[in-house]
């Protein structure tokens, strides 16, 4: 039997997926464009259909065409514009994106397709990054603790990807599909090439949706003296990345409801130095995954009232970490495989009682399973709950009133404590015009330990100084409670729209990650529980929209902090972004009717290490884009330039480093140029 080598397997995998690709992209044919970029109709407030301007709790939407005019390519990076959504890595040498909202890191945001909840783990983070946008038909995002209705894990708000669907045109069968290719050039010397596409076919009851992606930046690699080594080795510069993605689905619609089935598969890459500064340049990290996951869901109407729908899904994410440490002609390897298996199953009615009354109630089982070298066998957790919803509407819809309960129940399984929570929540809208909303939401949270905090060991790199660590699990942590409150205003008058809003959050028993030993390289880390802690903070955006113009800003404000029993003092935890402001405008130009497109980011400078006067450079990031629809907008080119500043930041951080420097954004500079095909 011939073996091939690593090269050889790596190229097998860049042809699958890229055959995969362009085969998507031209075996069906239409003469219409496919999904609509209006986005009204949401689901992620009240877990039921309704138009986003109804919902009680504020939501944020992001359509797919803003999505396309930001270039985005993954979900870390389609969210990023979002002022009170803080992105970690989305533009750097990070290979551990992560998504933090109201002051609370990743691990508090859920991550949620169609309502199912993505699985795995990088570090206490969803693998945002291997969620590319070529599914999605637009994103919403509710802020603030969910877990009345999302249950654990969404303490600082959800984020539910609503993926394509296809629809049939008068009973006739149709057909749509669409090809993206786009080649970026860094100022580095390094490059990336990004190939997508989109098919689906639709009849009077039956209609499939297949996406596909391949993107792949083959990093930059340098050659440098290392004196343990004895003479010159290859080091990554900037990270190595490589994601191919399939998702397919197929959907039967009748008078009774629907059902359907959906399957994926991915796999990633990442290959990375030790820092990102050049330090330690003998050690060399190694992120392979491989995600694949299927299930069934459905809709069953009895009646015109009663609504039953629900789903059943495994999921299986396997990560492959590898750490090679160069010394003299030795190399030492260390691994620290993990394997993730779930099984989420969920089922609930809604039931019209009239017009200004609506109840919702569901239950739902998510069994995790995580096997790992950091530990012995497969570890089990399982976590049962059902929960209520009544959405009462009154004085002409003017008021509504939304009370929920949930009930969560952890049973003794592989040596865990049985455990139980009740979490209430209740919020209310009110428009004493038809162009103002005052939003308010009160919500317990409550998150249990996760199997990788309890169990895993895993090795995280991306930057200097604190991006280096090894975490550590903690098998006797206790479950988070939490105590929030939401509070917002909309106005619109004529063509603009303002929003202003706070927010305040307790925490008891608050999971985070400590440092134990920081002599280490890298620094030793474990998670424990803080007896403490509160998050507080506001945000207010302005939009404007004409028929050729369009604009956006917004400002957020956020405070974490921690109370510390020994000094008897609320310390302020690290690595939060305490200011953020987001800006972008688009303008169709007359006659020519070219689209040209600013944005902008800047975060403020974080603290490094809670209690200690030690931060990081601020962030500021500017790009620019310019696309021409041609063929009755069948076809369309465009050029984006990205961190067009080239890492000019305002203030570098307390040991001296700036944005390039501490971020790990040694590409700099960006140019893309693309062309996307709709059939």
């Amino acid at each position: 039997m011939i073996k091939l080598c690593k090269k050889c397997q790596v190229s097998k995998i860049h042809l699958f997926f890229f055959l995969l690709v362009l085969f998507s992209s031209f075996q069906l044919f239409s003469q219409n464009s496919d999904f609509s970029d209006d986005a009204v109709i949401v689901v992620s407030a009240g877990k039921i259909e309704q138009n986003v301007e109804d919902a009680s709790e504020k939501v944020q939407v992001i359509s797919s065409g803003e999505i396309r005019d930001s270039g985005a390519k993954t979900l870390s990076e389609a969210v990023k514009n979002l002022p009170g959504v803080t992105v970690k890595g989305a533009s750097g040498g990070n290979p551990v994106d992560s998504i933090s909202m109201q002051g609370f890191d990743s691990s508090y945001v859920k991550i949620l397709v169609d309502g199912v909840a993505v699985t795995g783990d990088l570090g206490g983070s969803t693998a945002v990054f291997e969620i590319p946008v070529e599914m999605i038909d637009h994103i919403e995002v509710v802020q603030g603790a969910s877990s009345a209705l999302y249950g654990s894990d969404a303490m600082g708000g959800v984020i539910n990807i609503i993926t394509k669907k296809a629809e049939g045109e008068g009973g006739e069968t149709t057909f749509h599909a669409s090809f993206n290719e786009e080649f970026s050039c860094m100022k580095s010397g390094n490059w990336r090439n990004y190939a997508s596409a989109t098919a689906s076919a639709a009849g009077e009851h039956l209609s499939s949706v297949v996406t596909a992606s391949f993107d792949y930046t083959p990093g930059k690699e340098k050659s440098a003296y290392y004196a343990l080594a004895g003479g010159n080795i290859n080091y990554f510069e900037t990270p190595r990345k490589r994601l191919g993605f399939v998702r397919g689905s197929l959907d039967w619609t009748d008078g009774w409801g629907k059902i359907g089935a959906y399957g994926l598969f991915s796999d990633s890459l990442q290959k990375s130095n030790f820092t990102a500064t050049g330090f330690n340049t003998g050690a060399t990290m190694e992120y392979a995954t491989k995600r694949i996951e299927g299930g069934l869901n459905g809709e069953y109407a009895a009646g015109d009232s009663l609504l039953f729908s629900g789903f059943s899904s495994v999921k299986n994410y396997k990560l492959d970490t590898s750490y090679d440490v160069k010394a003299g002609e030795d190399s030492s390897v260390t691994d620290t495989d993990s394997d993730f298996l779930d099984w989420e199953s969920e089922i609930r009615a809604s039931y019209d009682f009239n017009d200004f009354n609506k109840i919702l109630i569901g239950v739902n089982g998510n069994l995790e399973t995580i096997k790992g070298d950091s530990f012995d066998g497969r570890k089990k957790q399982l976590l049962l709950s059902a929960y209520a919803q009544d959405t009462l509407s009154l004085f002409d819809e003017r008021l509504s009133v939304v009370p929920g309960l949930r009930f969560d129940f952890v049973p003794e399984i592989d040596g865990a404590e049985a455990k139980f929570m009740l979490t209430p929540k209740v919020s209310l809208k009110y428009s004493p015009t038809e162009d103002t909303a005052i939003r308010f939401a009160y919500g317990m949270g409550y998150k249990t330990a996760s199997l990788k905090q309890k169990h895993w060991i895993f090795y995280h790199n991306y930057a200097s100084g604190e991006g280096n660590f090894i975490l550590y699990g903690n098998p006797d942590l206790e479950s988070e409670k939490s105590q929030s409150f939401n509070l917002s205003l909309e106005q619109k008058i004529a063509d603009f729209k303002i929003s202003a809003g706070g927010y305040f959050n307790f925490i008891k028993d608050m999971i985070t990650s400590v440092v134990t030993d920081s002599t280490t390289s890298p620094q030793k880390r474990t998670y424990e529980n803080v007896d403490k802690a509160i998050t507080y903070g506001g945000e207010a955006s302005l939009s404007y929209k004409i028929e050729r113009f369009d604009a956006k800003a917004g400002y957020a404000c956020t405070q974490a902090k921690a109370y510390d029993k020994e000094s008897g003092d609320w310390e302020e935890l690290s690595l939060r972004v305490n200011h953020r402001i987001t800006a972008g405008a688009n303008y169709l130009v007359p006659r020519l009717e070219a689209k040209v497109g600013l944005s902008v980011e800047w975060n403020s400078r974080q603290r490094v290490t809670a209690g200690k006067d030690e931060w990081t450079p601020d962030y500021l990031m500017l790009c620019a884009n310019l696309s021409k629809t041609f063929w009755d907008e069948k076809i369309e080119a465009y050029i984006r330039g990205d961190n067009l500043l080239n890492n000019k930041n305002f203030k570098d951080g307390t040991d001296g480093q700036n944005q390039e420097e501490y971020f790990g954004l040694k590409d700099g500079t960006t140019v893309s140029v693309g062309v996307r095909v709709k059939l």
